[in-house]
């Protein structure tokens, strides 16, 4: 009889072990879906490219994170100087075309580096401007926004280098 007594008690625990193991798969689709929404660092370059070659300096604004830091050559140019530059040279800027040659993307920075080339809007001479550029983006709840932005006008090791005592906010 005490055996008659137990099948309620198994049932009830099987049961409650088969819920438990519903609910962690619930919270892994969750996890999942949330991944989904999430911005990759990539398309937040591709955003990035996109809207310089639109001469759209609100969307390179909107990508960037408040207090980002600008290098120019290496070296730290005035606070807000990002806007002001986005305002100044996107307008004058055409055909930008980037090759990254290093990347890393963690749970909340990614960096991006390589070579770019560009035009100038109505110069006669149709002279293509190379380079190379450093980026550091930082996650701001599920998009990436620019931290640090390090743009170099020739290739040689010392201009593309940001200091290793530079303020990365």
């Amino acid at each position: 009889m005490n055996f008659f007594k137990m099948i309620p008690l198994v049932a009830l625990t099987f049961f409650i072990s088969c819920n438990e193991a519903h609910e962690e798969a619930d919270d892994v689709d969750d996890m999942k879906a949330e991944e989904a929404n999430m911005q990759k660092p990539e398309d937040a370059s591709k955003d990035w490219i996109a809207a310089w070659n639109n001469n759209d300096p609100a969307s390179l604004d909107s990508l960037t994170g408040p207090g980002a830091s600008l290098y120019m050559q290496g070296k730290q140019v005035d606070s807000d100087s990002i806007s002001s530059w986005y305002q100044v040279a996107a307008p004058q800027m055409e055909n930008l075309e980037t090759q990254s040659t290093a990347s890393y993307s963690g749970k909340d920075v990614a960096y991006e580096a390589g070579s770019y080339q560009h035009q100038l809007k109505g110069d006669s001479l149709d002279m293509t401007y190379r380079g190379a550029y450093t980026i550091i983006w930082k996650r701001q709840g599920d998009n990436w926004k620019i931290d640090v932005m390090n743009i170099a006008d020739d290739m040689s090791s010392d201009s593309t280098r940001i200091p290793e005592n530079a303020d990365y906010n």
